[in-house]
């Protein structure tokens, strides 16, 4: 009888060590899933609600910007382009953009805070070509760089 008993906890000690074994390993329970963020694959500038430069996933950009020398833009709405298509703008608090011209001088970048921070205007300051790329920062390193966008500034 003793035996019997003997078994009973030595197969009970087995099952808890082995559910314990598994619990721990289980990726559930990790947090790999809190670092999960949309990856942008692409972008849009929308300007008065219609498309005006993009780039989907592994293709060059479609459209251009052109001003008037003096001109400013209405508000320009950025959005990124995940990887099934969606639009989205990321929501988490570090994430930022940064507009980089080349060359510089010839147009600058406004962005629009009380409008979003994927919102600006571009003001045309000189006539001339540049090309500007728009990073989506996340913390201290960009997530995304848009390809080269045209704007041409005419006098």
């Amino acid at each position: 009888m003793k035996s019997f008993s003997n078994q009973k906890s030595i197969a009970l000690f087995a099952v808890l060590i082995t559910t314990f074994l598994f619990s721990c390993s289980n990726p559930v329970d990790s947090d790999d899933h809190d670092d999960h963020h949309e990856e942008p694959v692409g972008f849009v500038l929308k300007l008065n609600g219609s498309n005006i430069v993009e780039q989907q996933a592994n293709s060059n950009i479609e459209g251009a910007i052109s001003l008037s020398s003096g001109e400013e833009t209405d508000l320009i709405q950025l959005y990124f382009i995940s990887e099934d298509g969606d639009e989205f703008r990321p929501t988490e608090d570090e994430y930022s953009i940064q507009a980089v011209f080349d060359p510089t001088g010839i147009v600058e970048f406004e962005q629009h805070d009380e409008d979003g921070k994927y919102a600006f205007h571009l003001h045309a300051e000189q006539a001339g070509s540049t090309n500007l790329q728009i990073k989506l920062m996340h913390g201290t390193h960009s997530d995304f760089s848009t390809q080269m966008i045209p704007i041409t500034v005419s006098e």
